[in-house]
């Protein structure tokens, strides 16, 4: 069976040039400006939230913090102190509860007993070595955690920035968009917003069943093929308006 990885470097791997970042970054920017992403209220929320969305939806995410909060626990030494299967049954809206609960208790014992808590992270790369050598936290995880837990240059490659780029330009591999767009942008607050833009884009446009007419990217490669076939299949021009 093809893997997720194998899947991610065959799509991409028709061509080596990579898009530009920067004018995407615009593109989109101008049609949703500053989401002021990650949505969490202290750091530590935005680890748990890290491990607790994986393989599921945010609003699942959303109430299973809000429970954790409801039993006093806000803090990641607080997750440190409890045992798994208390963590389990309040994190039950997010499915994979008790996988989520012991991934959960180790990355959190880890940056409170190791590291003294996530403000006094200094070594990013030693806390990266640690952080993915624990059973069930993969790049995509570790990488959300270093972006906007720690605000290091690390960008996310996700399910949302695959589908994303299949649609919009072919490229070479994961690792060279991971590069690539760290290489272009260059700056941590535009990595979270670009991620989160691309994110809020596959789930009002770039879906599954992508709405390619009302997506405000006309230079996705996939959004110009289905307004040429309209275009070749009635009056009305790629863009909407009807022709002279």
């Amino acid at each position: 069976m093809e893997t997720y990885r194998v899947r991610c470097n065959r799509i991409l791997g028709m061509t080596s040039n990579p898009p530009n970042f920067a004018n995407i970054y615009e593109e989109l920017f101008r049609y949703y400006g500053d989401l002021g992403w990650w949505p969490a209220e202290t750091k530590d929320e935005i680890v748990i939230g890290a491990i607790l969305t994986q393989n599921t939806s945010w609003k699942n995410v959303e109430k299973a913090i809000a429970n954790l909060k409801s039993h006093g626990i806000t803090k990641l030494e607080d997750v440190c102190k409890i045992e798994k299967n208390e963590i389990a049954k309040l994190i039950r809206s997010s499915g994979f509860y008790n996988q989520k609960a012991e991934r959960l208790k180790a990355v959190s014992c880890l940056i409170v007993g190791e590291f003294n808590g996530i403000d006094r992270i200094k070594d990013i790369d030693a806390f990266a070595e640690r952080l993915k050598s624990i059973k069930g936290i993969g790049q995509e995880t570790l990488n959300s955690i270093l972006l906007y837990a720690l605000d290091a240059p690390v960008f996310v490659i996700d399910k949302y920035t695959v589908r994303f780029l299949e649609r919009y330009s072919s490229f070479d591999e994961v690792d060279s968009i991971k590069k690539s767009v760290e290489e272009q942008l260059a700056d941590v607050k535009l990595m979270q917003n670009f991620h989160a833009m691309i994110v809020q884009l596959s789930k009002d446009f770039c879906r599954k069943e992508p709405i390619c007419m009302k997506c405000p990217l006309k230079a996705c490669s996939t959004g110009q093929r289905v307004r040429k076939e309209l275009y070749s299949n009635n009056s009305m021009d790629p863009y909407g308006s009807n022709k002279v």
